[in-house]
């Protein structure tokens, strides 16, 4: 129909519509090619200040959850990019890299739980 569906940029890719991987996605994350490494503090106050939402596309009337980009860009603006999408700028939000302030979140909980047991 003349419509782009995939599309290379000096960004990288943009793909209009679903991407399905028969094999896995990834993303570098090798400790030799990082620098000033230091564990995600105050991470369950972070997360905290987050909104999980549900809504529906405007394109499609289709149901979807996440989050509100300008919502985490206050609170994570490393997960947050803008680009051009149809004619205009949009923020969309890297899901993937928000794993490491969870995966602090859970641990911050757990010492909690862990302390409030031992108190009894």
């Amino acid at each position: 129909d003349g419509s782009k569906k995939f599309e290379t940029t000096s960004a990288g890719v943009t793909v209009t519509g679903a991407l399905t991987a028969t094999g896995d996605v990834t993303a570098f994350s090798d400790k030799t090619l990082k620098t000033d490494i230091n564990t995600i503090n105050d991470a369950l106050s972070t997360v905290s200040k987050l909104r999980g939402v549900s809504y529906k596309w405007k394109e499609n009337n289709k149901p979807s959850i996440g989050v509100i980009a300008q919502e985490v860009e206050q609170i994570i603006p490393e997960v947050v990019h803008t680009s051009e999408h149809d004619g205009k700028e949009v923020k969309s939000v890297d899901y993937g890299k928000m794993v490491g302030v969870l995966i602090e979140a859970i641990k911050e909980l757990k010492a909690e739980v862990e302390e409030l047991k031992g108190a009894k």
